[in-house]
């Protein structure tokens, strides 16, 4: 069995009660008594997570120190060294008495490890025995925080088998020689001295400053309790380093706060000399110098500078008391961790969501913007037509004028400019008493109405188009507000999902440790490939993802990889491989385990399908390759011959898909007999905002992922070539398939004009090559319309994802289009393709009564039966509807035969408790179970629907993954 760490375990733990806690701290650092049980509860889910980080970080430190040269071993010690040191340390100051112990006997062994032994000639049963101590600290752990630190059977004999471990590695590389007695009270200052004293003691000194400077004569108790918490956190590091000099430089701190006569301005003047003598003597202690005291104990200590040789201490002035004043403290040191908040969950949640519709209306912003460019541009161009047409009225009468003049003998006032001066008036100016009869029309001009409406008109335009040169300033400066908006929420999109996602390696770094236990019991030889470990997911995916990550390396192991022999017989290394990959591609993460084994042999789960009775023998040849692979996952089905310690129970791949169900997952399989076997997860993202290729397909708008689109092609319809009925396409010297996208959609809405023309017959045809793990195919699309980014919205339960459909996104217009989901399009069958590969297709079982179970759904609301009917039907069961409970009677009083009855309650004709009733009062049908489906969560509808004699009650709206973790114990009741 894979030993799995206590994870679990020791991320949900609380202590039990104040007195308990209380109790078990009297002797250990008792300024945590002075915290409440949340600060208490806070305190102590971060000692359970760290101490998990450093379990792990132990076990992968072990495991790579066999593939690792001499400097890495040697680091890979010192790290180990490390965190059994601050397990220790972390455990002793809470009161976890037996953890601190075996921490610190195991610290003992890695000193022993890094001291006393050749690391380039290190053999893998002293790692072994390490790893057993390792586990052995986890479960004492795990104990300790259960128990409350009570010593259990169970914690002696892991602390025992610790002690054994130190006692194996004494006798074997021998009892270390006295160490050599130090200068009095002078330290050495080792390296995890200094790593304590520059990380834990800075924090320390900042709260005692604080206190300091902020306090006050109405809060002088508070001030004073604080500075009891200082105080104990100093002391107790002190006694847990073994550094009794520095807890005398704290002990004045404890004197002062307990004077019965303290005041405001005592504690002030005295609490800063002590500060400052802390921090002195902190610095020495760094530089590995030591602490010397003068006067008694009730006097502040007086640290005294470092002799600067042994021929001068004897000349050495004595050192002055330290005085600050408290009006200017030393500078505070710097401090390196930095301040963190607990936020709850959903908040977080809430604030992805937010940043999610953050980024639709940017986009919405982006089209305005756009459109408003588009506005200024027609704008300009309806000012140049208006000033030509201005400009040409003005020549026009001016060639008019002229023409006239000519052609009238010198008579300017005949002809043609006579008439249009009749039409159009000259502008007499009635201020001006000058007369200009006797200048010629080429000596002075004359103008009309018609010259001052072309006026008018050209003025107009001008003014116009300042506004226009105005309105494209604006939207130039709109433009440039969008693009520093889309920086803005590209960056706090990061930092948010920053807030939620972990790496990829925090749900595989214990696999490495399970597989090599199972190659030492079982004598194969596999190694196992970790591939973007770095990827990033949502925490919440963690749990979910371990015990399927598990099952899928246990069924590699043993259904996949053969044994040495066998590989080398048939030409394979005889050391299998197991890869593990996990990448983003479309709004979604894609986790591949593949191996390097023999593969599934089909005919084998076809005779065990006809074996268990679940299809005759004529029904199981008919099954396809993915129908076939999806009875894996079935419970209780297993190709194994034997039951044995890691397969033949049929449970490994069901906890696969049900856990996987549970956070909107998927799997499927893709196996080659004698190359390998590959499981293939996908999870949906919390958040995914991608780039996508908006495309046209029967008048609807699609949008394609671009990291799945491999190329884009326009093609001549001559560069079509046919396989049988096939279309193919000849792309990078190989032929693959080419179909329309409507034609793999099974989801689609038809357009007010009807379906759009058949892309293959256009003479230029739009082609998208799709890559996915599953091959190329090349899409024929109506048109190709942009790039654009996204926000993939998957769709919310109890929806079921459609096949094919990733989700949906909301465009800056509003419109809701669906995102291509194109692991499923490549790999899903047409159905006028004999040619055409086969994934992920629901096997048909002929609904006999030998089969799945059959499950009767009563509810008056339309929608609820089906959303019902299609989440039973992907479970694999068979569904029969009743729109009330007269109607739901009579199937069964006509033979209808069902081994669970989901009723709702209120309903007409019949509701829910006369149906119960009936049937419970009927012999025929009183054995059948009932689960109430009902939006009634009072306890009075649910006491009563008990009393009638329901074996589950429900409450909409439902959980999809308990009800149907609930149906198979219905069934079997």
């Amino acid at each position: 069995m894979i030993p799995v760490p206590c994870n679990c375990q020791l991320s949900t733990i609380r202590l039990r009660s104040r007195q308990a806690l209380n109790c078990q701290l009297s002797t250990v650092n008792c300024q945590l008594l002075y915290m409440d049980d949340d600060d208490l509860n806070e305190l102590i889910d971060a000692f359970t997570a760290e101490t998990q980080e450093f379990l792990q970080s132990m076990e992968t430190h072990l495991l790579a120190m066999e593939g690792a040269d001499l400097k890495g071993r040697q680091a890979g010690v010192k790290e180990m060294f490390r965190a059994a040191h601050s397990i220790k340390g972390a455990g002793s100051m809470l009161g976890f008495q037996d953890v601190s112990a075996a921490a610190h006997t195991l610290e003992d062994c890695f000193v022993i490890l890094r001291d006393r032994t050749d690391l380039s000639a290190l053999e893998p049963v002293t790692i072994t025995v390490l790893l057993q101590g390792v586990d052995a600290l986890k479960k004492i752990a795990a104990e300790a925080i259960h128990h409350s630190d009570v010593s259990t059977p169970d914690q002696r004999s892991n602390l025992e088998a610790i002690a054994q471990i130190h006692a194996q590695f004494e006798a074997k590389y021998g009892k270390p020689g006295p160490p050599p007695v130090p200068a009095a009270s002078r330290s050495a200052a080792p390296e995890t001295l200094k790593l304590i004293f520059e990380h834990e003691l800075p924090p320390i000194f900042n709260r005692l400053e604080t206190e300091l400077s902020q306090a006050s004569e109405a809060d002088l108790p508070k001030s004073v309790t604080a500075l009891n918490q200082v105080y104990y956190q100093l002391s107790g590091l002190a006694g847990m380093l073994q550094l009794p000099d520095f807890g005398k430089v704290a002990e004045p701190l404890r004197d002062l706060i307990d004077s019965p006569d303290l005041t405001l301005q005592r504690l002030q003047s005295e609490g800063w000399a002590i500060a400052q003598s802390l921090q002195t003597a902190r610095q020495q202690l760094l530089d590995g110098r030591a602490i010397l005291f003068e006067g008694c104990a009730n006097e502040l200590p007086q640290i005294s500078p470092p002799p600067p040789n042994e021929s001068q201490t004897s000349e050495t002035s004595p050192p002055l008391p330290l005085s600050p004043s408290p009006l200017s403290p030393s500078p505070p040191l710097p401090n390196p961790q930095r301040p963190t908040i607990r936020v709850d969950l959903e908040r977080l949640t809430e604030l992805v969501n937010l940043v999610g519709e953050l980024v639709i209306n940017r986009t919405n912003l982006e089209l305005q913007e756009s459109e408003l460019r588009g506005e200024v541009k027609r704008i300009r161009r309806s000012i140049v037509d208006l000033n030509q047409f201005g400009g040409q009225l003005r020549e026009e009468y001016d060639r008019l004028s002229f023409a006239d003049w000519r052609g009238g003998n010198g008579n300017s006032g005949l002809g043609k400019l006579a008439g249009y001066e009749t039409e159009f008036p000259l502008i007499v100016n009635d201020k001006s008493s000058i007369d200009h009869s006797h200048f010629d029309i080429l000596e002075m001009d004359r103008y009309t109405e018609f010259h001052s409406t072309a006026a008018e008109v050209i003025e107009t335009a001008e003014a116009i188009s300042q506004s226009a040169t105005k309105l494209d300033t604006l939207a130039m400066k709109f433009e440039r507000s969008t693009d520093q908006l889309r920086r803005i929420t590209e960056q706090l999109r990061s930092r948010v999902m920053q807030l939620r996602v972990v790496s990829f390696s925090r749900a595989v770094d214990h696999l490495p440790r399970a597989l090599r236990d199972m190659c030492l019991t079982y004598d194969k030889d596999v190694n196992l490939l970790l591939v973007g470990r770095d990827t990033k997911i949502d925490e919440s995916l963690l749990d979910a993802l371990r015990d399927p990550l598990v099952h899928l390396v246990r069924n590699a192991f043993d259904h996949g990889i053969e044994m040495p022999e066998v590989r080398q017989a048939i030409g394979k290394p005889a050391s299998g491989q197991i890869e593990i990959e996990a990448r983003h591609q479309g709004g979604q993460t894609i986790i591949t385990v593949a191996d390097d084994g023999k593969g599934i042999d089909p005919e084998i789960i076809r005779r065990k399908i006809v074996k268990k009775g679940l299809a005759t023998e004529e029904q199981a040849q008919e099954f396809s390759i993915a129908e076939l692979y999806d009875f894996l996952f079935w419970p209780g089905f297993s190709t194994a011959e034997e039951v044995s310690d890691l397969s033949g129970r049929g449970v490994g791949l069901d906890v696969v898909r049900t856990n996987l169900r549970t956070v909107r997952g998927t799997v499927k399989v893709d196996s080659r007999l004698g190359k390998g076997t590959s499981f293939i997860i996908k999870l949906p993202l919390l958040l995914s905002i991608t780039e996508a290729l908006m495309v046209k397909t029967d008048r609807n708008k699609i949008a394609v992922p671009l990291d799945a689109v491999e190329e884009i092609l326009h093609i001549k319809a001559s560069e079509v070539h046919t396989a049988g009925n096939q279309p193919m396409l000849w792309w990078r010297d190989e032929f693959i398939r080419l179909v329309r996208l409507q034609d793999l959609l099974e989801y689609s809405v038809v357009g007010p004009d009807g379906p759009s023309p058949d892309p293959l017959t256009q003479d230029h045809i739009p082609v998208l090559v799709l890559a996915s793990t599953e091959g190329m195919l090349a899409v024929a699309v109506e048109r190709l319309i942009g790039q654009q980014e996204i926000v993939v919205k998957p769709l919310p339960p109890p929806l079921s994802k459609p096949r094919g459909v990733l989700g949906s996104t909301i465009l800056g217009d509003g419109k809701v289009v669906t995102i291509l989901d194109v692991d499923d399009l490549v790999g899903q069958p047409l159905s006028n393709s004999s040619i055409a590969p086969v994934s992920g297709k629901v096997p048909q079982v002929a609904p006999t009564s030998s089969q799945s179970p059959q499950i009767l759904v009563v509810d008056d609301s339309y929608t609820i039966r089906q959303l019902l009917s299609l989440m039973l039907t992907r479970a694999r069961y068979r569904v029969v509807q009743a729109k009330d409970g007269l109607d739901a009677l009579e199937k069964l009083q006509n033979g209808l035969d069902c081994s669970l009855a989901i009723v709702d309650i209120e309903m007409p004709r019949m509701d829910g408790f006369e149906l119960l009733r009936s049937m419970r009062s009927t012999q025929r049908f009183a054995k059948i179970p009932v689960a109430m489906l009902t939006s009634r969560s009072g306890e009075k509808h649910r006491q009563m629907a008990m009393e009638l004699g329901a074996n589950q009650y429900f409450t909409k709206p439902y959980s999809e993954s308990q009800l149907l973790e609930a149906i198979p114990k219905l069934i079997k009741h």
